[in-house]
């Protein structure tokens, strides 16, 4: 009994944290750039394009407020 309820809420921390991900896809970009550099952290990362970087930092307000300004 007590391995079942084990499993559930395994099973329903690994559902949550996916549906977590797929509405929110750029909390890990966000998180990660959290820790950088004004200089590094306003600079756009691979694969985006300039414009494409300042929608994604309008997106987080918190962390990119020297960058938005």
């Amino acid at each position: 009994m007590d391995k079942k309820i084990i499993m559930y809420v395994i099973a329903g921390l690994l559902m949550a944290g996916l549906l977590l991900l797929t509405f929110f896809p750029g909390t890990i970009q966000a998180w990660k750039d959290s820790g950088k550099s004004i200089e590094d952290r306003c600079s756009p990362e691979p694969g985006y394009t300039e414009k494409s970087w300042i929608e994604h930092m309008s997106h987080h307000p918190d962390i990119y407020r020297e960058c938005l300004r």
